[in-house]
């Protein structure tokens, strides 16, 4: 894996975070929501997935780094 610090994996997770939002948002209506942004949505939360598991690392060893939970807007329902 390339060496990334924490602080650039928090800040990727959170613009991640930001466009997996617009995404669903842009996609609610599934009757009209672009085949396009459908496919982008799923690799946007294939990306935050191994964001997610490369930051839960790099807490093991930066103490100063928050929850995960507490770097994304928690999920829609």
């Amino acid at each position: 894996m390339a060496d990334v610090s924490g602080n650039t994996l928090l800040m990727a997770i959170q613009a991640v975070d930001d466009a997996i939002r617009a995404l669903e948002a842009a996609t609610a209506d599934a009757a009209t929501a672009s085949p396009d942004d459908i496919e982008m949505l799923y690799c946007y939360d294939r990306t935050a997935a191994e964001l997610r598991s490369a930051y839960e690392i790099a807490r093991l060893t930066a103490s100063n780094l928050p929850p995960y939970d507490r770097i994304v807007r928690p999920a829609a329902d």
